[in-house]
């Protein structure tokens, strides 16, 4: 028993495996070695196994006198069992076929130490039947790939359909957007009017999307936009009833808005609410690729529009980065957060963000002014958040000195009862 037979032994069993794989493989399935990994990860957990039950056997015996016997029933074990597998009532009844080869491979250990060692010592038959017991859960918790001729596997018709579905949608946009804005009426001449466009960016949680509606039903109440609103709205649920939130879309909204408004006299209120980071404000609905809106980008948007007297929400973590680049004279601004702190209440099973809750429910129902809705706002919030013990959002108001004379022009709905949709430790 030397090593040059055990070498021609390997190799044998090497060759039988190979020959049944290329037998079992589909036709013209290319050649992957990587199967080769696996069949070694096998091999040297088989020599292992016999190394124990040699050193079980006695310290003198040697691996080696285990291994030729072993590898010498291996071809036809291997032969007999591959082809077995193919069989219907081995497919059929597969407890029944593991019942009985493990029955039969345990004889077969048996006779295998009886030719290594003469004789088959308890301890060392014991071992060996264990690990014949135990390999069927190894092999299948390691799961090893042995196979070395791998058909390709056809790509996902999904991905496909997903790429077709987003060109449709994306290619629908401009024409849903020119539909909704098509549907807004004009305010009379002469007279300040309000005009709402709503931004739900995110599309996973569903709290961005009830705020915006909510936000479009308080200033159609406070300040009549009921007939002048426009929704953007992401929701990976539902696509379709509402234009998408994304950033040429909102620029497309805001240029086709324009055009029907009075820009001498006319007030855009644009709320925004979705996830934020110190870069901006996150657009995402599924698997849409869509480009997040920077503060920079909204600016651009607005002044490619043309619109004069903006009053900008943004409900959203450090929303506060969007105050520098959107101050003007003639512009409004108010953020849940300033541009270093998070702001809270996102949860999706909520009905409205910390601040869209202070300030849309609590506040601007039953404030005279939107000022004076913005300071109760905030207080609301930073009680609240001492309360949960929470770090301040810091909420932030810029008014420009033009604005500040034009929000005292716009028309007012009678304030309402102010209702209190949560609780604060008092």
């Amino acid at each position: 028993m030397n090593f040059d037979q055990v070498v021609a032994l390997l190799i044998l069993d090497l060759a039988v495996w190979v020959g049944l794989d290329a037998v079992h493989a589909e036709a013209h399935a290319p050649l992957a070695l990587d199967g080769l990994f696996g069949w070694g990860c096998y091999l040297l957990l088989a020599l292992g196994a016999c190394a124990l039950v040699a050193r079980a056997h006695s310290r003198a015996a040697e691996t080696r006198a285990l291994l030729v016997p072993a590898l010498s029933v291996a071809p036809f074990v291997l032969t007999v069992f591959w082809l077995a597998s193919d069989r219907t009532l081995v497919q059929a009844r597969p407890v029944t076929a593991l019942v009985l080869t493990l029955i039969y491979m345990a004889l077969l250990c048996v006779r295998v130490l009886g030719a290594a060692y003469a004789v088959a010592r308890t301890r060392a038959t014991l071992i060996a039947l264990a690990l014949v017991l135990a390999s069927p859960w190894v092999m299948g918790f390691l799961n090893f790939d042995t196979r070395l001729w791998v058909a390709e596997e056809p790509e996902q018709p999904q991905e496909a359909d997903d790429a077709d579905q987003a060109e449709a949608l994306f290619y629908d946009q401009p024409a849903q957007i020119a539909a909704a804005v098509a549907r807004v009426q004009s305010a009379p001449a002469g007279k300040p009017g309000v005009y709402f466009v709503g931004f739900a960016g995110d599309g996973e949680q569903g709290v961005f999307k009830r705020e915006t509606l909510f936000a479009s039903r308080v200033f159609a109440e406070r300040f009549g936009a009921g007939e002048r609103s426009v929704l953007l709205v992401n929701d990976v649920e539902d696509r379709d009833t509402y234009p998408l939130a994304s950033v040429s879309g909102l620029a497309q909204t805001l240029k086709l808005l324009a055009a029907r408004m009075h820009p001498d006299d006319d007030v855009l209120v644009l709320f925004l609410t979705s996830h934020g980071s110190p870069d901006g404000l996150e657009v995402e609905n599924g698997s849409l690729p869509l480009s997040q809106l920077a503060p920079a980008d909204l600016r651009q948007a607005l002044d490619d529009a043309e619109i004069r007297w903006r009053v900008v929400v943004v409900s959203a973590c450090y929303a506060g980065v969007f105050l520098d680049e959107l101050k003007s004279d003639t512009t409004a601004i108010i953020t849940a957060a300033d541009a270093t702190h998070t702001s809270f209440g996102c949860q999706d099973d909520r009905e409205l963000t910390w601040f869209g809750e202070a300030f849309l429910k609590d506040s601007l129902t039953g404030s005279p002014s939107l000022e004076d809705a913005f300071h109760k706002a905030a207080g609301l919030v930073a009680h609240r958040e001492d309360a949960e013990h929470e770090a301040h959002s810091n909420p932030q108001l810029y008014v420009g000195p033009l604005m500040r004379r034009k929000l005292a022009e716009l028309p007012l709905g009678r304030p309402g009862h102010d209702q209190r949709s949560f609780t604060v430790a008092r």
